[in-house]
């Protein structure tokens, strides 16, 4: 089978050399490219539509605002048993209504259902130690966003597709994995700078940066590449350590302090430093391998030589 990468267009491969020097050279809060993208023909609206339109997306996959409030879509997914496997499949009434009010819209997976944004996605990974990150679509209308004031725990790229966006970029925050969303401009100030966002523009925003988005068009549309970190976290490290503590611990009836030194000083001994390397290493080959089978989510084509050509 033919599992070739796509080919990436123009504005993609310029998108990722600024990306690169992003990497190369982390900024402190954020970095604004303008027209780093320069006709970013490779997602428009008509893309949006397309991806909506099929028949076996799932509310897994969508989110929907209107006027703050999220627009419930579970009871839009159906089934239908055939051959007594449940098939599943939405009906899209609420969503193409929701639409037309002016709701928000949040497209998740876009690395799945695209092969070249999953190309694309790819070149992410590689230049982090340990990644596998998503792709995801933002629609939104004027006066009604998908999120409010938020922050992310990983670093974010975004590029502008469509319209205008306003980005409000605060101080940075200690990095954490809890109470990022919603945030109040209190919990955010004090407030950095204001970005405008057109299209072609690029936006890399470190992880622990509080911003919230603003419409400035009558719609706007951008893909945001949650660049996620898939390093063993402090949970699946303690969770070793723990292990091999319950397997060689501490002598009997000692004060809390020696038990410390001991956990200490196993996380601490090059057994477990090495330990915890090969598992970045093995995680991040895994990842590599992952990103390679969604490619190949679309990558059917034995029956090519079937297919009869149309009459010249």
């Amino acid at each position: 089978m033919n599992t070739m990468q796509p080919t990436l267009p123009a504005a993609l491969l310029s998108l990722l050399d600024f990306y690169l020097e992003q990497r190369r050279t982390p900024p402190p809060i954020y970095t604004h490219g303008a027209g780093v993208a320069p006709a970013p023909g490779f997602f428009s609206v008509a893309s949006l539509q397309y991806h909506l339109n099929n028949p076996l997306l799932t509310p897994d996959w969508v989110q929907l605002r209107l006027q703050g409030q999220t627009v419930a879509l579970e009871s839009s997914c159906l089934w239908k048993l055939v051959q007594t496997k449940k098939l599943l499949f939405m009906d899209k009434e609420v969503l193409n209504d929701q639409l037309k009010r002016g709701a928000a819209l949040v497209l998740e997976g876009l690395d799945i259902l695209d092969p070249t944004l999953n190309a694309f996605v790819a070149k992410l990974d590689e230049a982090l130690p340990c990644a596998l990150a998503n792709c995801v679509a933002f629609f939104s209308r004027h006066e009604n966003e998908a999120y409010g004031g938020h922050c992310d725990s990983d670093d974010v790229l975004v590029v502008q597709l469509e319209g205008e966006k306003r980005w409000e970029i605060y101080t940075p925050q200690q990095r954490r994995y809890f109470n990022n969303s919603p945030l109040s401009t209190e919990q955010m100030q004090p407030l950095v700078t204001q970005v405008l966002m057109r299209p072609g523009d690029g936006l890399y925003v470190r992880a622990g940066v509080p911003h919230r988005c603003q419409t400035m068009s009558d719609y706007s549309l951008h893909l945001s590449f949650d660049l996620c970190d898939r390093t063993p976290n402090i949970e699946q490290m303690t969770h070793e350590a723990n292990s091999r503590y319950n397997h060689a611990c501490e002598l009997p009836y000692l004060p809390a302090s020696k038990v410390m030194d001991k956990y200490v000083a196993l996380i601490n001994s090059p057994e477990f430093q090495r330990d915890m390397i090969a598992a970045t290493q093995q995680t991040k080959t895994n990842a590599t391998v992952f990103r390679q089978r969604i490619g190949r989510s679309a990558a059917v084509q034995a029956l090519t030589a079937f297919i009869k050509k149309p009459p010249a």
